[in-house]
C-alpha cells in the first residue's frame, strides 16, 4: 500500500472535496493512498446526519410555490451549505463536476427543475456513465434547456442530439486521434430517436418535486434510423448505449475528468497515452464512473508535481475551502426572511462562478479565465470580509479567535509556518516568509514588538496574517 503524507493528503482533500482543517487531513494520513481514496470515494458509508439536521433546520422546500422559502437564492444557499458542512465531500465535488459538464442554467430553466437536476446529478454521480447519461437525457431541466420538449415527430430539434455528442460524450473530434466522431446525419438521426420526450408530475403525488419522464407515442418517431453506420429501430435507451460504448467517449470523459480534478492535458504523446490508459479502465469496468475515479485518484499522475497546485481554484472552491481550512463556520441561518446568509454564493458569483447559472452550455472555463485584475480584487475582498467578520451571533461566515489560536504558535516564525501549512500547505519563497514574519513583529506604526500570544494579537495580527496569505498567488492554486 502506498503511503500518504500530510501534504499529499491535503492535496487529495482539496481535489476530492473542498479542502479541510488539519485534523481532517491528519485522519487521512494513516489510511495510506488507496485507503484514503476509498474512504472519500465510498461516501455513502459516511454518517452525514449533522448536515441533514442543519438542512432541515435551515431550509423549507416543502412548497416550491412559496417564493419566500424556495427561490434562486435559497437553492444556492442550500448547495453552499452542503459543500461547507457535508462529511461526504466527494459527493458534493462530483455534483459540481457534473453540473459543469452537463451545464444547465437558471437563465432558461425554473429553479424547481434546477434543484431536481442537482438531486439527480448527486444521486447518480458515481453510477455507470450509461445510467447517469440516460437520467440526464430524461431530466426535466435538460429537456427544457436543450429544447427536448419541442423535439417532436415531423419537426425534430437537433440541440440535444448535437450537444450530446459534442459536449457531453465524445467531442467533435477524437481527443487522441483527431478523427471526426460523428456526422451531421448522425445528429439528425439521433434527434429523431429522441423525439416525443416530455415530463409531468407523478400522478397522485402532491409533491411538485416528484416528476416523471414519458414518451408521447404520437410525437415519437419510431421508424428506422441510421446512426454511426448502423440501421435499426433505435430507442432512447439504445442511443445512450451506443454513445456510451464508443472509445471516443471513454477518451473524452477521461480528458474532462483529468482537467477538472488533476491537471490540464496537452496534445503530447505522453498525455494521449495517459488518456488511453484510463479509457481502458472505463471500458474494462463496464463504464463505471466510480471505478474510473478511483483509478485516477490512486495514480502517480494525480500525486505528481505537475498535479499538485496545478489548477486554479474555482470561486466555489476558494470560498468554501477558505472556511473549511481555517475551521471556520458558515451559519446559513433559516428560511425566515432576513434570517439567512447568501454570502458564499454572492462572493463566488462576483468572482465569476454563479452556481445554477453557468454562462452557456459549455459551462465555465476552468483555467485562466478565473483570474484577471477584477476577479483577483474580488478574491482579496472575500478573504478580508471573511476574516474581519466577528459577528458569530448572526448568519454568515466567520472564524473565531479561539480557532485561530489553535494554529498560533510561540514564535512568529512558527506561526507563519503553521498558517502556511493550514492554508495549503503552501510553498512560498523565503522573502514572502520573511515579510509575513516581519508583519507579526511590528505594530501598526512599523515599530518592532515582542511576539506574545494575546487576544489582541489573535484579533488583529493573526487575522491579518491569514488575510495576507489568502492574497498570495500560491493560495489561488488548487
Amino acid at each position: 500500500m502506498a503511503t500518504l503524507d500530510f501534504d499529499q493528503a491535503a492535496h487529495l482533500l482539496r481535489r476530492m472535496g473542498f479542502a479541510g482543517p488539519p485534523e481532517e487531513i491528519d485522519a487521512l494520513v494513516p489510511r495510506g493512498r488507496e485507503g484514503a481514496v476509498d474512504y472519500l470515494l465510498n461516501y455513502n458509508q459516511i454518517d452525514n446526519k449533522p448536515l441533514d439536521d442543519l438542512l432541515a433546520a435551515s431550509f423549507d422546500f416543502s412548497n416550491p410555490r412559496d417564493n419566500d422559502k424556495f427561490n434562486q437564492a435559497e437553492i444556492r444557499r442550500w448547495w453552499y451549505t452542503r459543500m461547507v458542512h457535508s462529511r461526504r465531500q466527494f459527493e458534493e465535488k462530483m455534483t459540481l463536476f457534473w453540473h459543469n459538464h452537463f451545464a444547465t442554467s437558471l437563465s432558461k430553466v425554473e429553479e424547481r427543475l434546477m434543484y431536481v437536476q442537482n438531486l439527480t446529478l448527486r444521486a447518480h454521480a458515481l453510477d455507470r456513465f450509461d445510467t447517469l447519461l440516460l437520467n440526464v437525457s430524461q431530466d426535466p431541466a435538460m429537456l427544457i434547456w436543450l429544447d427536448g420538449i419541442t423535439n417532436v415527430l415531423g419537426s425534430p430539434n437537433e440541440n440535444w442530439g448535437r450537444e450530446l455528442q459534442e459536449l457531453f460524450t465524445m467531442g467533435i473530434n477524437d481527443v487522441v486521434t483527431g478523427q471526426p466522431n460523428y456526422s451531421e446525419n448522425d445528429v439528425k438521426e439521433i434527434a429523431r430517436a429522441f423525439t416525443g420526450g416530455k415530463f409531468r408530475q407523478v400522478r397522485g403525488s402532491e409533491d411538485r418535486f416528484s416528476l416523471e419522464f414519458l414518451i408521447v407515442p404520437n410525437q415519437h418517431d419510431n421508424t428506422a434510423k441510421t446512426i454511426y453506420g448502423q440501421t435499426a429501430l433505435f430507442s432512447w435507451e439504445d442511443v445512450i448505449t451506443l454513445v456510451s460504448a464508443k472509445r471516443a467517449t471513454a477518451r473524452f470523459l477521461v480528458k474532462e475528468i483529468f482537467e477538472f480534478f488533476v491537471y490540464p492535458l496537452t496534445s503530447s504523446s505522453a498525455d494521449k497515452a495517459t488518456i488511453n490508459r484510463f479509457a481502458d479502465v472505463y471500458e474494462s469496468k463496464d463504464h463505471s464512473i466510480k471505478d474510473l475515479m478511483r483509478a485516477i485518484f490512486v495514480s502517480d499522475e494525480f500525486f505528481s508535481s505537475r498535479a499538485v497546485f496545478g489548477l486554479i481554484k474555482q470561486p466555489a472552491e476558494l470560498v468554501v475551502g477558505a472556511v473549511r481550512m481555517l475551521g471556520g463556520q458558515y451559519a446559513p441561518g433559516t428560511f425566515e426572511r432576513r434570517g439567512s446568509s447568501n454570502v458564499l454564493y454572492q462572493s463566488a458569483r462576483v468572482m465569476g462562478q454563479d452556481l445554477f447559472n453557468p454562462p452557456d452550455v459549455n459551462g465555465w472555463d476552468l483555467h485562466l479565465a478565473w483570474i484577471n485584475t477584477a476577479t483577483m480584487l474580488d478574491r482579496f475582498n472575500f478573504s478580508n470580509s471573511f476574516l474581519n467578520n466577528r459577528r458569530t451571533d448572526q448568519p454568515g461566515m466567520f472564524v473565531t479567535n479561539e480557532q485561530l489560536g489553535k494554529y498560533t504558535k510561540g514564535t512568529a516564525k512558527k506561526t507563519v509556518k503553521k498558517f502556511l501549512s493550514v492554508l495549503g500547505p503552501l510553498g512560498v519563497t523565503g522573502n514572502a516568509v520573511s515579510t509575513l514574519k516581519d508583519y507579526l513583529l511590528k505594530d501598526n506604526q512599523g515599530n518592532k514588538v515582542e511576539f506574545a500570544v494575546t487576544e489582541q494579537l489573535l484579533d488583529s495580527k493573526i487575522r491579518g496574517l491569514a488575510h495576507q496569505i489568502m492574497c498570495l498567488p500560491e493560495f489561488q492554486l488548487n
